[in-house]
């Protein structure tokens, strides 16, 4: 075949891209994308050169890389042919089909982002990049820098009650590596099953799965969870704040599970889920000061500063450390100094704990217009959860399809999330999961109004 096809190939380079490197990208894209078919002859490295008008070397450096990777055949004295190979198209990923435009958005897990305090953080990320010694941006140990995880003994232990040994802080980027982390250590250790609030995080289920772990459900009340299955090897648990049923485990039902841990040797895996943000009193302490040992301890700056930053923190009993300590290595050596830095210095000179109190008072708002919102458009409806956090439950009347209310909901334009979403065994009553993390005080009246409209009475 003649070479006319490709007439209609021009340059475009990419910036700090050689002009050898963006021929090669062009034509390999063409004949990938199945505009340059196989069989179809190029043109001469010289006719080409011409075309693209770069010299002749560009063309003939571009055509031997392209014939060196299998997409080009190369003949002595003749111009070069599209190979026949397959090469497949690209095809985009399914977009996730939703009605309309989301106004109102009242997902349960994520917080307000626009609240991050950027100048804070980027003083200290400056800081820390002129501060650093050359030596400490070389591989570093596995488990942070010492200078954080000293940092975070002392500010777990003021602010929840912690008994942290630096020595035992693995830093990690969010509660997602953190519980990844746990339930490899867990498999290595041998275990088989680990319990599960139900309801709970559906990825939490995952990430004990694919370690071939079993996830076992265990059912949540108005004291926490139940533990009903003594022979599991650990349990995982949000106890300061229930995600999504917003309860506390009580006194009664800690005493139960540390006496579990001690007698049988499980260990409980605390998720410290929203407990910087409690509205009416102090936040319960940690789990974890009652029983180091026994405890392994997981938070995060997701939701107190901001998802992004992939910054959070285990710390790890005794026994589990080599595990831990091996695992972070292979998970990706080491965490990045810079940003270590930078939040040992946001919490040492104070910032980091100014900037809680004040979203602590942006979500309390917020919290307290949807409560009086549910109460004016929704009066019958039962609201379940204690005063914290981003999030609030609301109970739908029996019989009601939660799935059916949200789809309802989006279709106006309202993100709601239902309450079976999070069930392991799907036997959870119908609801919905209100967070305001990402919605406005002054649209959360209007969002309330629109909910209760295709809800049926």
């Amino acid at each position: 075949m003649e070479f006319e096809e490709a007439r209609w190939l021009s340059l475009q380079r990419l910036p700090g891209e050689r002009l050898a490197e963006a021929a090669e990208r062009t034509i390999r894209e063409a004949i990938r994308a199945g505009s340059l078919r196989p069989g179809v002859r190029l043109p001469s490295s010289r006719a080409l050169a011409a075309q693209f008008g770069v010299s002749r070397g560009v063309i003939t450096e571009a055509y031997e890389q392209l014939a060196a990777q299998g997409h080009l055949v190369t003949r002595t004295k003749a111009a070069p042919l599209v190979a026949d190979a397959p090469h497949p198209v690209p095809r985009r990923a399914p977009q996730r089909e939703e009605p309309g435009r989301v106004r109102f958005d009242f997902t349960p897990t994520t917080p307000d982002v626009s609240q991050f305090p950027a100048r804070q953080w980027a003083a200290c990320l400056a800081a820390a990049a002129r501060t650093l010694p050359a030596g400490a941006y070389d591989y570093g140990d596995p488990r942070g820098t010492q200078e954080l995880r000293e940092v975070l003994a002392g500010h777990l232990g003021r602010t929840r009650g912690l008994v942290a040994d630096p020595e035992q802080i693995v830093i990690v980027h969010g509660t997602a590596q953190g519980v990844d982390l746990l339930m490899r250590a867990l498999a290595a250790e041998g275990a088989s099953c680990v319990g599960v609030e139900d309801p709970c995080l559906p990825s939490q289920i995952e990430r004990i799965r694919v370690h071939g772990l079993v996830a076992r459900p265990m059912p949540v009340d108005a004291a926490g969870v139940v533990i009903n299955d003594p022979d599991v090897d650990a349990v995982l648990i949000t106890p300061a704040h229930q995600f999504p049923t917003g309860v506390v485990l009580s006194g009664e039902r800690r005493r139960a599970l540390l006496n579990w841990a001690r007698r049988t040797g499980g260990v409980v895996l605390e998720d410290d889920y929203d407990a910087e943000f409690r509205y009416d009193r102090q936040p319960v302490r940690a789990l974890q000061g009652l029983g180091p040992e026994h405890v392994a301890y997981l938070g995060t700056t997701s939701k107190t500063l901001a998802p992004a930053l992939r910054l959070g923190w285990a710390v790890v009993p005794a026994r589990y450390m080599p595990q831990a300590e091996r695992i972070r290595l292979l998970l990706d050596v080491c965490p990045p100094a810079i940003d270590q830095r930078a939040l040992a210095m946001m919490i040492e000179r104070g910032d980091y704990d100014r900037h809680v109190r004040r979203v602590r008072k942006v979500y309390q708002r917020r919290r307290e217009h949807l409560i009086a919102a549910l109460a004016k458009h929704l009066p019958e409806f039962q609201v379940e959860g204690i005063a914290a956090g981003m999030h609030v439950l609301v109970r739908l009347p029996a019989g009601v399809d939660d799935t059916a209310v949200a789809a309802r909901a989006l279709g106006e334009s309202v993100r709601a999330v239902p309450l079976s979403r999070f069930s392991v065994a799907g036997n959870a009553r119908g609801g919905l999961v209100l967070g305001y993390g990402r919605i406005n005080e002054r649209d959360i009246d209007a969002a309330v109004a629109a909910l209760a409209a295709v809800i049926p009475a």
